[in-house]
């Protein structure tokens, strides 16, 4: 068996989930899952072939410490580093419904203002799992009108799913102004689901149920929009993305107005909302208003812009 690493396994080490490594690991190497059966059951490990096809679509996740021996035989039956499969297990999880975190992300209301709690607002939504889907490309296009308000916000997405029978994801939008109208747009291969809102912060949670249910391995394009409308609107002053999960590529355009050209812009990264800059760099703008990152392989934490016009 090779111990070459493919480039899809090798980005799921990095983020995860279990089942995502594991059902990776398995294509790569070219095994069944009778084989790797077989191969435990020599060790003194018995798995049923119903545990392990569980194990690899997210149905179910070892717990039990025969389950986690196995896991640690598979790493080295699999030809993968020591301790990358059981690393991404965590904790163990509670029974029930569950908004936990596994390792290599967040918690997400670290990414958003104090007093908001994203996390509640997730929970009167439909069930919402970090490991479901892999985030595989996002990008934002960030407007600023021409009294340098915030006009709103348009978003595609490219994910993958981790596991069968995956029909939807959460949006969360944050507006400079708690006093803004806040409308959610569904605009391509996707529809509304429920939305929930905290005016006292200006947050908006939306479900984004997708055109169809997605399979393991499956991906989806999404597009979708915010729009923000407000009597006195503030000047907007910066735009950032929190991740409470990794991204593979994350774009990032800030377009303005004619008449709201700022003088200069920054780009930044933080772990969390209150931690300090990093990464701080010069955002050039273009002739036409606009200005871009673009950043790879992105950990949990937020990356942003500001400007400013004096």
């Amino acid at each position: 068996m090779e111990g070459a690493i493919g480039r899809d396994l090798a980005h799921a080490l990095r983020t995860g989930p279990f089942s995502a490594v594991l059902h990776l690991a398995i294509e790569d190497r070219g095994v069944r899952l009778d084989e790797l059966q077989e191969r435990l059951a020599a060790e003194g490990v018995h798995v049923s072939l119903t545990t392990l096809s569980h194990w690899r679509r997210g149905r179910s996740r070892p717990e039990r410490p025969d389950s986690l021996r196995a896991v640690r035989l598979l790493e080295g039956i699999l030809a993968l580093p020591e301790g990358s499969l059981t690393v991404q297990l965590g904790p163990r999880r509670p029974r029930g419904r569950w908004l936990g975190r596994p390792p290599g992300t967040i918690e997400i209301d670290r990414l958003f203002t104090d007093g908001t709690s994203v996390t509640k607002m997730l929970g009167d939504l439909d069930r919402w799992m970090y490991h479901e889907l892999t985030r595989l490309s996002l990008h934002d296009l960030y407007r600023v009108g021409p009294h340098r308000e915030e006009v709103g916000l348009a978003v595609r997405q490219v994910l993958r799913a981790n596991i069968d029978r995956v029909s939807r994801t959460v949006a969360i939008f944050a507006s400079d102004d708690p006093a803004a109208h806040v409308t959610v747009l569904a605009v391509r291969n996707c529809r509304l689901g429920r939305v929930r809102t905290e005016e006292a912060t200006g947050l908006v949670a939306a479900e984004i149920i997708f055109d169809r249910m997605l399979a393991q391995g499956e991906t989806v394009v999404l597009e979708y929009e915010y729009r923000s409308t407000s009597r006195q609107p503030p000047p907007t002053r910066h735009y950032y993305r929190g991740f409470a999960v990794p991204v593979v590529e994350y774009v990032m355009q800030v377009q303005f107005d004619a008449a709201a050209v700022p003088a200069r812009c920054h780009r930044f990264e933080r772990r969390a909302l209150e931690a300090p800059e990093q990464g701080v760099g010069e955002a050039w703008i273009g002739s036409t208003g606009g200005a871009h990152l673009i950043a790879s392989d992105v950990p949990p934490g937020i990356v942003g812009m500001r400007w400013e016009w004096e």
